[in-house]
């Protein structure tokens, strides 16, 4: 029953995970909003920039309230900000900013409340050496959203932007609420009881700094093959075919989730991050000398496999060496990683058009995954 109930929690999960995932289809609603409202790029593109920068700094705060209050609640809560993000966004279409703003804060509210509070109230149902692969089973829906909803959504999108907005919104707000109700948090022992108690003292460990430092580093690399890897396919390869690149980098991510969480739990996590950091060094290298269409697809793609990892090796090294009850907050922490890795893609957008060739960015990046994999080996190994 222990366990019927664990793997009910895993599928609940990746559930409300999948519908997280929609963020990763943004481009489809703004391009939306560009050809059918008239709206500029700028215009389109900064209400998931907004949404961006407020989940990941958000994932502090609803970790903690996660630790505190427990996921059902919290998850509930998120599916109701998630859901009034994209109705209420058609009221503002006239005010581009305002409905920027709107978007961006509610939608970071509400998706950093449920993805904070998955991962937590699953790992607590399964022994150590079973936390990492259920971890990526449940992050690994995120990754496959994309690919799955992205023609749901273009239909929609076809349909009527406005419409879009509201039936997404409606979607949200039912299907996270429903799975929450199926989220509970295993019975607690005797032993639990002092680290309960510690939940009222939380404090930010130190060691997580270096964490910080390298999940900042290491998906810096990966948010900025992602968002430039059409022009990749274009300037290295004179490729218009640039949309199979990203739709198998996606794949890649999406694997990658589950590869690296059954990883961990085989080989250890900080061997497994040093093993990845190692893979990505490698791609990048291989990357500054690709130059036909399959050559960029096989390195960026497993570059994406590597990249996807993070998000499952990361979670199960924390709770591991940091414990369980305040993984929520202590991950929260780690995530905000992510948001500042935003400057990545800009950054080597910024250097390609200096130099008109992506050497210097992937210079940037290879420098930056050297040094997190220096770091890693200052980590001690479980």
């Amino acid at each position: 029953m222990h366990l019927y109930q664990g793997w009910k929690v895993v599928l609940a999960g990746a559930g409300i995970n999948f519908l997280v995932g929609i963020n990763y289809t943004w481009s489809i609603y703004a391009t939306g909003l560009v050809e059918q409202l008239g709206w500029n790029y700028s215009q389109a593109s900064l209400p998931y920039s907004l949404f961006l920068l407020c989940y990941a700094f958000l994932m502090v705060p609803t970790g903690w309230a996660q630790d505190h209050v427990g996921s059902r609640p919290i998850i509930s809560l998120g599916s109701i900000f998630s859901g009034l993000a994209f109705i209420s966004f058609i009221f503002f279409l006239d005010q581009p900013l305002v409905a920027a703003i709107l978007l961006g804060v509610l939608l970071g509210i509400g998706l950093a409340c449920c993805f904070a509070s998955t991962t937590p109230a699953v790992i607590k149902w399964f022994p150590p050496n079973q936390k990492g692969k259920v971890t990526g089973f449940v992050v690994t829906s995120t990754g496959l959203a994309a690919l799955i909803m992205s023609p749901f959504i273009q239909r929609l999108v076809n349909f009527g932007i406005t419409e879009a907005f509201v039936i997404s919104g409606i979607i949200l707000l039912i299907g996270i609420f429903v799975l929450a109700q199926l989220i509970t948090e295993p019975p607690l022992k005797i032993k639990d009881l002092r680290r309960i108690h510690n939940k009222n003292t939380t404090k930010i460990d130190p060691r997580l700094f270096k964490f910080w430092i390298m999940f900042f580093l290491t998906t810096g690399t990966g948010v900025t093959i992602s968002s430039h890897l059409v022009n990749i396919m274009q300037v290295q390869a004179s490729s218009e075919k640039g949309y199979i690149a990203v739709a198998l980098f996606s794949l890649g991510n999406a694997a990658g989730r589950m590869i690296g969480g059954i990883l961990s739990d085989k080989i250890g996590r900080i061997k497994s991050m040093r093993g990845v950091f190692s893979i990505i060094v490698i791609m990048i290298i291989l990357g500054l000398g690709a130059s036909t269409s399959i050559q960029i697809i096989v390195v960026f793609s497993l570059l994406a496999l590597a990249f996807g990892s993070l998000f499952s090796i990361f979670p199960s090294a924390i709770v591991k060496l940091f414990g369980e009850s305040s993984f929520g907050f202590n991950y929260g922490i780690v995530f905000t990683g992510l948001g500042a890795a935003g400057i990545f893609p800009y950054l080597g957008g910024t250097l390609y058009e200096i130099q008109g060739s992506y050497f210097f960015t992937y210079l940037l990046l290879l420098i930056t995954t050297i040094s997190a994999l220096l770091i890693s080996l200052k980590v001690r190994s479980d």
